[in-house]
């Protein structure tokens, strides 16, 4: 299983799903139920020094 970060061509929604080998080509828009999205890298923070870092602020050093 994987966390992998979407954004909708459609309506430019920013998601993430989790996902494994049989829902991959699944996974549609939570806003607009779209299918037209594509894969993008957010770079999350799952850890670390700060535990409390969401993962979205730039320069992180906790992360």
């Amino acid at each position: 299983m994987a966390i992998i970060d979407y954004k909708c061509e459609d309506c430019g929604e920013k998601f993430f799903e989790i996902v494994n080998a049989s829902n991959r080509d699944k996974v549609i828009c939570p806003k607009c139920e779209s299918k037209n999205i594509n894969q993008i890298f957010e770079g999350k923070c799952l850890g670390g020094a700060n535990k409390s870092c969401s993962g979205s602020c730039s320069g992180c050093s906790g992360c």
